[in-house]
This record gives structure tokens, sequence and C-alpha cells, in this order.
């Protein structure tokens, strides 16, 4: 990757971010390429009522996150909105790991396809299974207890997601 100033950490969390939460969106700010979270709570930074929110960030982050808020609203041309990966990437990914699996196979099977038909509606069955919505990630092993194929899952979905991540990067970079 080009020398550049966004942290590829904190892209990979937007795109890995779950696809059902509405509490948190990202942007990246084209000037800098810096990538800024926004907390739904974050909205009362910028709100007309003047209540009393005590955010918990620096003046500097208040600032970041006031100025993002803001160009979306206006739909200014400053920021561009971080997309998530889809929930059909995010099934593409679990099989694969699956697939370059050996150990764990029928029991991550069996959650992948859980997950698959916990997805098809949001209801109540998928909250029974213990599955929260958009954590696909530490759904796949559950019950496996084993913190090396967790740890080997966790990987080879950060770095699944990184290469998307890139990808999406590089080409919003080039249109700048």
């Amino acid at each position: 990757m080009k020398e550049q100033n966004t942290n590829i950490e904190f892209l990979i969390s937007a795109f890995a971010y779950s696809f059902t939460s509405m509490n948190e969106t990202f942007y990246l700010r084209k000037r800098d390429l810096k990538v800024i979270g926004v907390h739904i709570f974050d909205h009362s930074l910028v709100s007309e009522c003047k209540s009393e929110y005590e955010s918990g960030l620096t003046k500097e982050e208040e600032r970041d996150i006031k100025e993002a808020i803001i160009a979306n609203e206006k739909n200014y041309d400053t920021h561009i909105f971080i997309p998530r990966l889809t929930k059909e990437q995010r099934f593409e990914i679990i099989s694969d790991f699956i697939d370059s699996s050996t150990d764990f196979k029928e029991k991550l099977k069996e959650n992948y396809k859980s997950l698959i038909d916990s997805t098809e509606n949001y209801g109540i069955e998928f909250y029974k299974k213990g599955i929260k919505a958009g954590v696909e990630m530490e759904y796949l092993t559950n019950g496996i207890e084993d913190k090396n194929i967790k740890s080997k899952w966790t990987k080879f979905y950060r770095n699944k997601t990184k290469t998307i991540a890139i990808e999406w990067f590089e080409k919003e970079k080039n249109t700048l």
C-alpha cells in the first residue's frame, strides 16, 4: 500500500463493523485521508438542543466528528462514506475460511448454516441462537473451545477484510 495517512486498522474496523447496526457510521476525510467514526449520540454535538452531552472526546475529536456530521448532512464533498462488508461478502469470507480449515470443519459448517438461516429474518430465532446481529465473526466459532481456531479465524477475517478495504481505498483515492 502506498504511503498515506490512513490508519488501515481503523479502515478494516469500519468495513467489519456490524452490517445491521446503525450505532456508528464511518467516513474518510478527503483532505488527510483520516477515518472518522461517528456514533449516533455524537449527533448531539451539532444538535440545536442545548442539552448537556458529555462525549468523553478531546476537542480535536469532537471537531472532526462535527465536521463529518455536517458534511454528510449538507452533502459536502469533503468526506466519503465508508461502506461495511455486505452480508454476502461476510458469508463468502466465512465459506472461504471453512474451506481452508482442517479442524472443527463440521462445527464450523453447522454454525455457518445457522447464521445463514438466522439472517434470513432477524426475528426472535436469531437471538434465541445467541447471534448478535452482524457479529458473525464471533458466532462462527461458537461452541468450539479452542483458542487456536478462534485466533486463526480472527486473523483470516481481518486479512480478507483488509484486502477489500484496501481495494476500496485505492479506488476512492484515485477519484480525489
